[in-house]
């Protein structure tokens, strides 16, 4: 095919702390899953719960 594009779909998974209210977006693990408890917050250590998780579309 002369115009195929291939595309690259980049997962990503948003934390938030419900303590601070800070945001942080990472790379998505096998495993993520909305609603559920992630890990320690950074900047409060609370504990960060995962809010959203997305793709983006890269066309090469």
């Amino acid at each position: 095919m002369i115009f195929s594009k291939k595309e690259i779909v980049l997962a990503y998974t948003v934390e938030k702390c419900p303590k601070c209210e800070k945001s942080h977006k990472r790379d998505f693990s096998e495993g993520d899953v909305l609603f559920t408890i992630s890990s320690k917050c950074t900047f409060c250590d609370g504990i960060t719960i995962i809010e959203k998780i997305f793709g983006e579309i890269l066309q090469k």
